[in-house]
């Protein structure tokens, strides 16, 4: 396939208005989504399996 500049100007336009209907998605979900736990909190509420984090080499 031979890609003439109309085409390969179609096909830019084609993606970059995919990309910004995907940031405009993107930002609404961050809008209505609640706040987000500090990573610090994530860490901290793990649940616990008794062991220190790592598995076991042996």
């Amino acid at each position: 396939m031979e890609w003439t500049p109309e085409a390969i100007k179609a096909e830019v336009d084609y993606r970059q208005a995919a990309l910004r209907a995907d940031a405009a998605q993107a930002r609404v979900s961050r809008q209505t989504a609640g706040p987000k736990r500090s990573w610090w909190r994530r860490l901290g509420n793990q649940p616990s399996d008794g062991g220190n984090g790592h598995r076991d080499a042996a």
